[in-house]
């Protein structure tokens, strides 16, 4: 059976085998993150591969892409191969913590979406469930493996749910991780956010930026912060 292609402007995605699905999430994450001055760049949790696309299109950068998930490897190798910057895309089936043990490498720049939902009821398809709670990898183990790879000028870019952040930055912080940089995700106007993307330095900021985008209207069209921030991958756009 032929596979289904999600396609943008520059490339496709297959996320059939990935635990993980495209999802708004990713892309805002792909599109919102600051890649400048990078040359090295790991996107791990990586799933079908989208993130890891998406940064690959906007920098120069050699981006290194790992998941636990050996279905989610197998879509995002496959989407490298087809993609104009596969020369600069590597998936890597592994562990955070297996990836630390066995690599020295320093990345200018990580960016994830990582597992989250700590206390909520797991996943009925245990794939998913890994790949979206921290029973295999708690925040505090992503945070001490971020730590011996990102470079002592690198940025740590993440998206999580609102009520997940708090904590997250308190754990960040024993790391000598500060939050410099953050954006609100409102799913429509009038609702609360319900996401937060947010980027980390090791350089204590003297102001934290922090912005909101909304990403539909009150009719259900898409907002022009979220149209001009999204729109060199989507079609319609």
């Amino acid at each position: 059976m032929a596979r289904k292609y999600f396609h943008f402007k520059q490339f496709s995605i297959s996320d059939e085998q990935s635990a993980m699905k495209v999802g708004t999430d990713a892309v805002l994450l792909g599109a919102w993150t600051d890649v400048s001055e990078t040359n090295n760049i790991l996107d791990f949790g990586t799933g079908s591969g989208i993130i890891a696309i998406m940064i690959a299109q906007r920098a120069k950068a050699n981006i290194d892409a790992i998941d636990i998930d050996k279905g989610s490897i197998v879509d995002a190798q496959n989407n490298f191969s087809n993609c104009p910057w596969k020369n600069r895309l590597t998936g890597i089936h592994s562990s955070l913590q297996e990836y630390v043990k066995n690599n020295s490498k320093k990345y200018d720049l990580i960016v994830s979406n990582p597992p989250f939902f700590s206390n909520s009821l797991k996943s009925l398809i245990y794939a998913r469930s890994l790949s979206k709670h921290d029973e295999k990898l708690t925040h505090k183990e992503l945070l001490t493996g971020v730590k011996k790879l990102l470079s002592c000028t690198g940025r740590l870019c993440v998206i999580l749910p609102v009520s997940e952040a708090d904590n997250f930055k308190e754990l960040a912080l024993l790391e000598n991780l500060h939050c410099s940089k953050e954006l609100q995700i409102i799913p429509k106007l009038n609702k609360k956010p319900n996401r937060i993307i947010m980027e980390f330095t090791y350089v204590k900021p003297q102001i934290i930026s922090e912005t909101n985008l909304c990403i539909r209207n009150l009719d259900n069209s898409y907002t022009k912060e979220y149209i001009d921030l999204t729109r060199e991958f989507y079609l319609n756009f």
